[in-house]
């Protein structure tokens, strides 16, 4: 038999007084999928696509706020949701709002330059798909809203500072934050996989992770990334509807595009999609240097700390949940 404190050595760390890295970051992120498929489950194929959509965002969102709660309670993690960078006031709507503009801008850029070299053709304006055009294009864009939502506040920011943490025993602030970027990235591109039409295009979706975390360890809150990641998946599945990806027919659609069949490297997670989170990165370094008059790792509000905790004293025991109330 595996011995209690065998146990107990891979779930808590004694020398920082809480949870080890990897659950604090796969509790909530676990959970939010679980939530997730459990909805999906329950109503593919029964209810309408874009309520569908709706509906299994609304519970990840859900299930990750309270387990972020509860892990802060019960495992000793030391942010709370705000601490994340969701703490929305006149500075935080002002980077959602350039959010929003940068993913809409990131994706029309390339698919307008398509169109208008002959590449990709609009082969319908203002499409139904299972409801009227405007009820569908409502539920998608307040669906897509929600997974930016959630999946920035699990992939983007639980996940790099608390793997952040995890590393300052080995490097520098800024290079942990670097690693938690990077491994949080390669974590976004596998939970995608099943998106990329060939195996090498799952890159395309590790881009995509880079380009997101460097914009939120630059900014320190979630409002860029939530705005460009909402208007990304907005622009996807209502501006710029494919139809070689199956199951979108189902979606109301302002534009529907068909491409060239000659050119497969404009299949999903191709070349346009590097195009457009190119673009994005671009704009938002734009953004983020034109709003703060330069470009530097916001360690102050990700509080990755320069001594690292295990150099720290440790909290005496029965205090943790005193301290991190």
């Amino acid at each position: 038999m595996i011995r209690s404190d065998v146990l107990r050595a891979v779930f808590w760390n004694d020398e920082r007084g809480r949870a080890r890295t990897p659950w604090l970051i796969a509790l909530p992120l676990v959970g939010a999928y679980v939530a997730l498929i459990a909805v999906e489950a329950a109503l593919y194929g029964r209810v309408p696509l874009p309520v569908v959509q709706l509906l299994i965002n609304v519970a990840p969102v859900a299930v990750a706020l309270v387990l972020i709660v509860a892990s802060r309670r019960l495992l000793g993690a030391r942010r709370s949701v705000s601490d994340y960078g969701l703490t929305v006031d006149r500075r935080w709507l002002v980077d959602l709002s350039a959010g929003l503009g940068i993913g809409l801008a990131g994706v029309a850029i390339p698919y307008l330059i398509g169109i208008a070299a002959g590449w990709l053709e609009v082969v319908a304006v203002f499409d139904q798909g299972e409801l009227a055009v405007w009820p569908g294009i409502i539920l998608i864009v307040l669906s897509m809203f929600l997974v930016g939502l959630w999946e920035e506040l699990l992939l983007r920011a639980v996940f790099i500072c608390n793997a952040a943490d995890g590393l300052r025993g080995w490097l520098s602030p800024r290079r942990a934050v670097a690693g938690g970027v990077v491994v949080s990235a390669v974590v976004f591109g596998v939970a995608h996989f099943a998106q990329a039409t060939q195996a090498a295009f799952i890159l395309t979706w590790v881009l995509s992770g880079v380009v997101l975390g460097v914009i939120y360890v630059l900014s320190g809150n979630l409002a860029l990334t939530i705005g460009i990641h909402a208007a990304f998946n907005i622009a996807y599945n209502v501006l710029f509807v494919r139809t070689d990806v199956a199951g979108l027919e189902s979606l109301s659609a302002i534009t529907r595009i068909g491409l060239d069949p000659d050119l497969p490297l404009l299949v999903r997670g191709g070349v346009l999609d590097v195009a457009a989170w190119v673009c994005v990165g671009l704009l938002g370094l734009l953004w983020l240097w034109s709003s703060r008059g330069a470009l530097s790792v916001n360690l102050e509000a990700l509080q990755v700390e320069e001594e690292p905790e295990a150099s720290r004293p440790t909290p005496a025991p029965g205090r943790t949940a005193a301290i991190h109330s």
